[in-house]
C-alpha cells in the first residue's frame, strides 16, 4: 500500500495526451517500459537499503559507498528534485483547479508573471503552510484523502469505461495512430539522430515515466519495516504490478474511447477528455483534483525534510532544520516553496517540459545510486558484513540500471528548458546552474568550513 500510494499521484491523469502524441499506438509499450524501469530502480533503492540502515536513501547510500564528497551533491540534488517535483505537482493542482472553478475563463493558460495562476499558485502555497501547522493529523487525513480519490478516480474511470465501451461498440484506438507524431532522436538535444519509432518511443517512455516516480520514497521507510531484506523485494515487485494494471487499463480504455481527443484535449486531466458525459467527467476530474491535492500536502510535509536532514548532518547551515512552535522547518518551507514556484515560472508553467524536467532531476540519482550500491556489495567493512550478498540484485540489476539511466537521459532534448521561442531562456538557465551547481557548491564550502574548524579545536587529554 506504501508503494501503490507513493506512486499513484497526478502523473496518470497528466502525461497520456503527450505519450500517445510520441508513441501513438505503442503508449501502453511506453508506460510498461516506464513501469519495469521503475520497478527495476525500485528494488536497486531497497537493495541499498540491506547495507544502509540509516535514513536519507540516496544521500546516505552514496555517502556510505563514496564518502560526504559525493554523497553531498547526491544530497542536495536530492532536496532540489523534491522541491521540483513539488512544483510540477502543485502546477498541475492549480491548472486544474482554475479549469474547473472558473470553465469561462482562460486564467489556466495564463503564464504571465503576475497572472491569476501565479497568485492562485501562491495562495495554494500558503493553504499548504496553513495545513502543515496543524501537525500530523492533518498530514494523515490529506494523505487518505488523497488515496481515496485516486483509486475511486481511477476505478470510476475504467470500470465506466469498460461499461461505454462495451454498450456502445466504441473502439476508438486507431485515431492514435492518426494523431503520432514520429519525433526525431537528439542525443543530449543537440545531436539530431534521425526519426523513428524507437526514438520516438523513448521520448515517450521518459515522459510516462513521470506517472511511476515517487518509488524512491518505498525504501525509504525500510529501517522502519520488518525484516525489509525479505519484506521489500516482495512488496515492491507486487506494488509495481498492480500500479501498472491500474495504469494499462486506465491508458488502454481511455484509447478506446478516443486517443485522438486526448491528445487535442488542453485540460490538464487528460483521462477525462474522451468521455462524452459531462458528469462522468467531472466526477473523474475531481477525483483527480483530490489526488493532486493530497499528493501535493505530502509533498509540503516531506520536500523540506530533506533539507533539515542535510542541514541536522552539517552539510548545510543548522538555522534550516530550526523549528517553530508548530514543528515547522519554515525556512527550509521556504526554500522548498521558493523552488517549487521558481521551477514553473521560469518554464511558463509548460507542464511537458516541467515533467521531464523532473524526471531528468532525478537520473542523478538513478546513476549514482547503482553505482553506490555495487561499492557496498564489494564493501568488507564491519558494518556490511553480515549482509547476504546476491550477485543479480548486487550487480546484474545496478549495471542495467545504470545503462538504461544513461541512455533515457541522453535521449531528453534539453533545449526545451534552456531555449524559449529559440531564444535563450535565461532565468531558466540561471535557476538551473544556481540549483545544481551553486547551491552544492555552498554546501561543500559549509561542510568542509565546519569539518576544518572541528578538527583545529582543542582536544582533551
Amino acid at each position: 500500500m506504501l508503494g501503490i500510494n507513493a506512486i499513484i499521484g497526478a502523473g496518470i491523469f497528466l502525461t497520456p495526451g503527450a505519450v500517445i502524441k510520441l508513441a501513438g499506438p505503442l503508449a501502453p509499450v511506453a508506460y510498461t517500459l516506464a513501469g519495469l524501469f521503475a520497478g527495476l530502480m525500485a528494488v536497486v533503492f531497497a537493495t541499498a537499503a540491506r547495507y544502509v540502515t540509516t535514513n536519507g536513501a540516496s544521500y546516505a547510500y552514496t555517502t556510505a559507498a563514496f564518502g560526504p564528497r559525493i554523497g553531498i551533491y547526491v544530497g542536495v540534488t536530492h532536496a532540489i528534485t523534491a522541491s521540483i517535483a513539488w512544483g510540477v505537482l502543485a502546477s498541475v493542482f492549480v491548472s486544474t483547479f482554475l479549469r474547473v472553478a472558473f470553465p469561462g475563463r482562460d486564467w489556466a493558460d495564463s503564464d504571465r508573471l503576475l497572472g491569476a495562476k501565479t497568485l492562485t499558485f501562491l495562495a495554494f502555497i500558503g493553504v499548504l503552510l496553513a495545513i502543515n501547522l496543524f501537525g500530523n493529523r492533518a498530514i494523515e487525513w490529506a494523505n487518505a484523502t488523497s488515496t481515496l480519490g485516486k483509486v475511486f478516480a481511477l476505478s470510476f474511470f475504467v470500470v465506466g469505461g469498460l461499461v461505454i465501451i462495451v454498450v456502445g461498440h466504441v473502439n476508438n484506438y486507431g485515431t492514435s495512430q492518426a494523431v503520432y507524431e514520429p519525433t526525431p532522436y537528439w542525443l543530449l538535444g543537440v545531436v539530431e539522430g534521425g526519426t523513428s519509432t524507437v526514438s520516438s518511443l523513448a521520448l515517450a517512455t521518459i515522459v510516462a515515466l513521470y506517472a511511476f516516480t515517487g518509488f524512491e520514497s518505498i525504501a525509504n521507510a525500510a529501517e522502519e519495516m520488518d525484516a525489509p531484506e525479505r519484506t521489500l523485494p516482495r512488496a515492491i515487485p507486487l506494488a509495481f504490478v498492480a500500479v501498472g494494471v491500474i495504469y494499462l487499463s486506465a491508458l488502454t480504455v481511455a484509447m478506446l474511447l478516443g486517443a485522438d481527443q486526448i491528445v487535442a484535449s488542453q485540460d490538464t486531466v487528460k483521462l477525462a477528455a474522451a468521455v462524452g458525459n459531462d458528469t462522468f467527467r467531472t466526477i473523474v476530474t475531481v477525483g483527480a483534483l483530490a489526488s493532486m491535492f493530497g499528493i501535493n500536502v505530502a509533498a509540503s510535509f516531506g520536500a523540506p525534510r530533506l533539507w533539515t536532514a542535510l542541514a541536522d548532518r552539517r552539510v548545510l547551515p543548522t538555522r534550516l532544520s530550526r523549528k517553530n512552535r508548530f514543528g515547522v522547518p519554515m525556512v527550509a518551507f521556504a526554500i522548498t516553496a521558493f523552488l517549487a514556484l521558481a521551477f514553473p515560472l521560469s518554464l511558463r508553467f509548460d507542464i511537458i517540459n516541467l515533467t521531464g524536467l523532473s524526471v531528468i532531476a532525478r537520473f542523478v540519482q538513478f546513476i549514482i545510486v547503482p553505482i553506490a550500491l555495487m561499492a557496498l556489495a564489494r564493501s568488507r567493512a564491519a558494518e556490511h558484513a553480515a549482509v547476504k550478498r546476491n550477485a543479480f540484485t548486487d550487480n546484474v540489476l545496478p549495471i542495467v540500471g545504470v545503462l538504461v539511466s544513461i541512455g533515457l537521459a541522453v535521449s531528453f532534448d534539453f533545449r526545451s528548458i534552456f531555449l524559449s521561442a529559440g531564444n535563450p531562456n535565461y532565468y531558466s538557465i540561471s535557476l538551473v546552474v544556481i540549483t545544481f551547481a551553486v547551491v552544492p557548491a555552498i554546501a561543500y564550502r559549509h561542510y568542509y568550513t565546519i569539518l576544518r574548524r572541528t578538527d583545529d579545536a582543542p582536544r582533551a587529554c
